[in-house]
């Protein structure tokens, strides 16, 4: 079922009881055996892929700029994955310092969905490793909402939490410094593929570290590592406080009808502003509430709903 007007991500808030309904059993046999895969599979016959994020800032609503990504077995080099991605937003000067990217670099690079989809191909079936997996994993689920994509059900390993369990005593568990200790040079830092190379290595120097790693049972071997699965933390129908229901609710009728709406919005440094938007969904992370929405520039942007300080006009 699809309501007129609206895009995948509408329609999952709208009818995402019924979406739950139709895909639950899917998900769920899904899930099963992926457990059961942990449990049957030894640690040498398993699929992981290291991936990183390159971004325009540090929170969880960071657009992303880059991705790269490794698909291997321990012990294998592997086969990689690696591009440019254009925000739909300039690129901040702090990050730009960190990673090099500049606007021009993305200009005409594929946007976020094109770029999710070729990922989530490139790393079915895997487990997915990142170093400080917390971000990396939250700033692709929020890309993955704003693309109206499903999470997909693959595990998320941290190499943080890895190398604490199987090299322990370390002075610092960050990147560089696990690179310079372990003698790993994987190329540029603090861009995507040299990232995820460096994940993949750190990852394959703690399991191999231990007697007997190849007969490890998967499930042993990533017991204690785990993040979690992308999105668990986020809701695209969470119940929102009594203040914003009146809110929600006018935003709501203008997505159903497709409808664009003038909103004076209080977001940012330079206070509330009236900007133009047609609204495709809400989702919620972390018991903040936002609506996801498209821009006169014709790029998707967040707003936070307790900041939208009125609606001016649904046309």
């Amino acid at each position: 079922m699809r309501h007129r007007g609206q895009t995948p991500l509408a329609q999952c808030a709208v009818s995402a009881c019924v979406v739950r309904m139709v895909t639950g059993i899917a998900k769920e046999s899904w899930r099963r055996k992926l457990e059961d895969t942990k449990i049957r599979t030894k640690l040498k016959e398993a699929s992981f892929c290291a991936f990183d994020l390159e971004t325009t800032g540090l929170s969880s609503f960071s657009r992303i700029v880059e991705i790269g990504a490794v698909r291997f077995k321990v012990g294998e080099q592997g086969e990689s994955f690696q591009t440019l991605v254009d925000p739909g937003c300039p690129i901040p000067r702090g990050a730009m310092r960190v990673h090099g990217i500049t606007d021009e670099m993305v200009e005409g690079a594929p946007r976020a969905p094109e770029v999710l989809k070729e990922m989530m191909t490139f790393s079915e079936g895997c487990v997915l490793i990142a170093h400080n997996a917390r971000y990396d994993a939250s700033i692709m689920a929020t890309e993955l909402v704003r693309a109206g994509m499903e999470f997909p059900p693959n595990d998320v390993l941290c190499t943080i939490k890895a190398s604490k369990k199987f090299l322990p005593r370390m002075p610092s568990y960050k990147l560089q410094t696990l690179n310079s200790i372990l003698g790993i040079d994987p190329g540029v830092a603090h861009r995507a593929l040299a990232d995820a190379v460096a994940a993949k290595q750190i990852f394959e120097r703690a399991v191999t570290a231990l007697p007997g790693w190849g007969d490890m049972g998967l499930g042993e071997c990533i017991d204690g590592c785990l993040y979690g699965r992308m999105g668990a933390n986020i809701d695209i129908d969470a119940r929102v406080p009594v203040e914003l229901e009146e809110v929600r609710a006018a935003i709501g009728e203008a997505m159903d009808s497709g409808a664009t709406m003038t909103i004076v919005y209080g977001g940012g440094r330079r206070g509330p502003w009236p900007t133009q938007v047609r609204p495709l969904g809400f989702f919620s992370v972390r018991g903040g509430h936002y609506l996801e929405a498209s821009c006169g520039d014709g790029y998707t942007r967040s707003f936070r709903l307790d900041r939208i300080v009125r609606i001016v006009s649904i046309e």
